[in-house]
């Protein structure tokens, strides 16, 4: 079991979890320090005495083969194997040179004994240092919280700023300190990997070189020597993009300080005074707790960090209640109570600061000890629930500050967020295709040998330039001239697109990584399998299980970046250079921990797999699977005008007044209830298919949107809807075939079934939208934005012949983009809400019958196929 990362975040937690761990890591660190200076000693004693020369190689071969450090990390990657078992053929190598020894010891010492010392000065001697500080910070930040906790509340407030500011630098001081050692900490645990080992690499190449009856050996070694100088080069490519990721973890958790962690079992944790009693008087003892608010378990660990033990002495109780306790009740401040189920004393605790008893009382559902008003059904925010608890008045205290007790209305009410510009993140569609089938296309033509490709990286300004031109605004995408760009330009576009949203960018990137967050965890395992051909096969397996933009898009980049690798020789690109370059933008966390940077070098091995076996993954079908189809796409995609233009019939410009909207889903063809959360409902308790209704264009909205219909409808009204249900009904006997204003058919399911307005109706609106089909209980309104609700007949074809015919109006609709034709409020976060006229993107046939999946307002969700037409 190797070594577990130290968590930036557990710095500001500074939980026992966290000490016993770094204690781990400095037991890790004591060890390797006497383990090179013990082989610094032997080293010294091989060259000093020549005549027992044999029996001191020996001595150092057993060393080197016995030597063994940990990574952190649960897995070695094949690189780091390697490199800790290079000891044990050192040793081997050693144990075969007996003699010839007189001109290598000229010059081992400036080979092996200068370069450890300077290891152990440099590198672990440092570490030493800020342990130093790091206690001294630890001891001093704790003797002050002491003082701090002790203060009484009835002191002047002058007095109390004082001690809150000097226990906030106190805190600053020792933030800075910890994080500074844990990141020292774990530097030193990752260079030892490679520098410890190019140190004695050295001297093995020069053992050999200085000794004539060597040169069998050397020969024997070189193979040996090269490959793991080449693994070397990696694990330091590897580890320079490691620390960089790092760095900025930790400058990030320095701005803005994550308290929780990663550990996400528990709702709550942090210190708290207990107050114990004794058998004089009563003593408050420091207690690391942590709260689960799912399970309403309390966990109170008595833990010091000056003392550095953790105790097996843990009581967890069932939290009842807990309350605020008020000042005037107790000497001490930021304090509550905490009532267990099965106990009937109440346990006081004190929180650190006024902030961290709000963070627990809200964690805990806690309560103000007197209730003013009794909560309605529907409870404020969280962030206004402390206040409405608030009496108002005069405080007891300079604590207690009386909030404004807000009024809440019985009647809920919703918002809702606009977004003034259109988000353009998704970009898995045929304008992002085009775009990098593009570039690729260029740099492949123009620069495919040029040194460094890819890891130059180009001019922001101008990638900028080139990001706003393709992916930014479309209508000028096809007039760029790729060929006026540099290739480093190209290739830092290409990147950004697999990157995530920069605002330096436009914001434009992929939101999620190409290999999914869903399947991340999945490649990561499949990674570290033991076997190359597992690995092989389980990434193999995974690829194909990711969706069909994803596939053809990773399918055309691989390739590109295999051909990028065959041209090594002159661009210096290898498969593992691509590797380091494309690991950490073609799969990312959904989280940033530096467990998920530990495992960038697994993603590094994935895309170096996905290069070196192209064929094989994205051609052949997985063990045991057949090989789905695969479309390939259109590029570019024609507008929706060259789509009139080129097809077999020209596309109507005005559509007869009597055009039906399409019919909604089949009543058979129920979304399951399990899958698809129910969004909006039927007036009408059974849903019906609806024929299509027109009605005045005075009728007011006000009385649709109350549910009231408007009883002075007129005659000619009521002949619209039946001629338009009869029209209706002939247009769905002839599903494949729809005449058209001046005699031309069309043939086409899609344009077929369209509803558009007429220049003979004018004044003329639809009074009722399609419904989706949704399985109901009660029921409910929907909102409609646009349209006038008036109550229409149902068909009178039967439900069953609906599901026969013709094909729905976009059920071959296949990566597409579609134009809102009603207004739709979705229920949850499942389904989209839009307005009509709004474009969505990408939208393909869902799982459920008489749905659609699309994009909106960077937004993936589902929308009903009868309230879109497409665009």
């Amino acid at each position: 079991m190797g070594l577990l990362p130290l968590e930036f975040s557990e710095c500001y937690t500074d939980s026992p979890y966290f000490r016993d761990n770094i204690h781990t890591h400095e037991a890790e660190l004591e060890r390797t320090s006497q383990a090179i200076k013990q082989l610094i000693k032997e080293s010294k004693t091989l060259l000093q005495a020549a005549r027992n020369l044999s029996k001191a190689q020996r001595s150092f071969c057993q060393l080197l083969q016995d030597f063994k450090f940990e990574c952190i990390g649960s897995t070695m990657t094949d690189d780091e194997i390697e490199i800790e078992s290079s000891f044990k053929e050192f040793g081997r190598l050693i144990g075969t040179i007996e003699d010839e020894r007189d001109r290598m010891l000229e010059n081992a010492s400036a080979v092996l004994i200068e370069p450890l010392e300077r290891f152990r000065k440099d590198q672990i001697h440092p570490v030493k240092e800020e342990k130093k500080k790091f206690e001294k910070q630890t001891e001093k930040f704790c003797t002050s919280l002491d003082t701090y906790m002790k203060l009484s509340a009835k002191k002047q407030n002058e007095k109390l700023q004082e001690a809150d500011a000097q226990l906030d630098m106190e805190k600053r001081h020792f933030h800075e300190s910890s994080l500074q050692y844990v990141f020292k900490l774990q530097e030193v645990q990752e260079r030892k990997k490679f520098e410890f080992v190019e140190t004695l690499l050295g001297f093995m190449y020069a053992w050999l070189t200085f000794y004539h009856q060597g040169h069998e050996v050397a020969r024997e070694f070189r193979s040996y020597g090269q490959d793991l100088q080449l693994r070397l080069q990696n694990t330091r490519e590897r580890f320079e993009s490691t620390r960089t990721e790092a760095e900025h973890l930790m400058r990030k958790m320095q701005e803005k300080p994550i308290e929780q962690g990663p550990n996400k079992m528990y709702t709550k944790q942090g210190y708290l005074f207990v107050q114990e009693k004794r058998p004089i008087g009563y003593a408050w003892v420091k207690h690391y707790c942590m709260y689960q608010k799912e399970n309403k378990i309390f966990t109170m660990i008595p833990y010091t960090q000056t003392q550095g033990k953790l105790t097996s002495s843990t009581e967890t109780i069932i939290l009842k209640s807990c309350v605020r306790r008020m000042s005037d009740s107790i000497d001490k401040r930021f304090c509550f109570d905490i009532m267990a189920n099965d106990k009937a004393t109440t346990i006081t605790v004190q929180a650190m600061s006024e902030d961290d008893r709000k963070a627990w009382l809200e964690a805990m559902d806690g309560k103000e000890p007197s209730l003013l008003f009794q909560i309605g059904p529907y409870q404020p925010p969280p962030e206004y629930r402390h206040k409405i608890y608030q009496v108002p008045g005069t405080p007891s205290s300079t604590e207690e500050t009386p909030y404004p007790v807000p009024v809440w209305n019985v009647m809920p009410f919703l918002v809702t967020k606009k977004s003034s510009v259109e988000s353009i993140t998704d970009l898995l569609n045929d304008i992002g295709f085009t775009f990098i089938k593009r570039c690729i296309q260029s740099i492949e033509t123009r620069g495919i040998e040029e040194q460094g490709l890819y890891r130059v990286v180009g001019v922001n300004s101008k990638v900028k330039k080139l990001t706003e031109l393709c992916l930014v605004d479309r209508r000028k995408a096809d007039k760029v001239d790729l060929d006026e760009y540099e290739i480093k330009t190209i290739t830092s576009a290409l990147k950004n697109y697999f990157s995530p949203p920069s605002s330096a960018f436009h914001n434009v990137g992929l939101p999620e990584p190409l290999l999914t967050f869903k399947l991340h965890q999945e490649f990561i395992n499949a990674a570290k399998q033991e076997s190359r051909t597992l690995r092989i096969n389980d990434i193999h397996r995974l690829v194909h299980q990711l969706p069909e933009s994803n596939f053809e898009m990773l399918d055309m980049l691989i390739g590109h970046l295999l051909n990028v690798a065959n041209h090594s020789k002159k661009n210096l690109m290898s498969k593992p250079n691509l590797g380091v370059v494309f690991g950490p933008t073609l799969m990312r966390p959904a989280e940033e921990t530096v467990a998920a940077i530990m495992d960038i070098k697994f993603q590094n091995i994935i895309v170096e797999i996905l290069i070196s076996n192209h064929e094989q993954i994205f051609k052949t079908a997985p063990e045991g699977q057949e090989l789905s189809y695969r479309g390939t796409r259109a590029l570019p995609v024609a507008s929706p005008r060259e789509v009139a233009k080129n097809a077999q019939f020209p596309m109507p410009s005005v559509p007869p007044p009597t055009a039906a909207p399409p019919a909604p889903p089949p009543a058979s063809a129920k979304p399951t209830k399990a899958n698809r959360p129910v969004g909006m409902y039927s007036p009408n308790p059974t849903p019906a298919p609806r024929s299509p209704t027109r009605t005045n264009s005075t009728t007011k909205s006000t009385e649709n949107s109350s549910g009231a219909y408007s009883n002075s409808h007129s005659s000619s009204s009521e002949s619209l809807i039946s001629r338009s249900s009869n029209d209706t009904q002939s247009s769905q006997s002839s599903p494949q075939l729809t005449r058209l204003q001046g005699g031309t058919h069309l043939n086409n399911p899609v344009y077929s079934s369209l509803h558009l307005s007429s220049n003979q109706n004018q004044n003329c609106q639809p009074s009722t939208k399609p419904e989706p089909l949704r399985k109901t209980k009660h029921p409910r309104k929907f909102v409609c934005l646009t349209a006038s609700l008036t109550p229409s007949p149902p068909s009178s074809r039967p439900a069953q012949n609906q599901t026969s015919g013709a094909p729905a109006p976009m059920a071959r609709l296949k990566s597409k983009c579609v134009k809102a034709l009603y207004a739709c409020e979705g229920e949850n976060e499942q389904e989209l809400s839009f307005r009509p006229g709004q474009i969505i993107y990408n939208v393909k046939p869902s799982n459920e019958p008489g749905w659609l999946e699309g994009w909106l307002d960077g937004k993936k969700g589902l929308l009903p196929e009868n309230y879109v037409e497409p665009f």
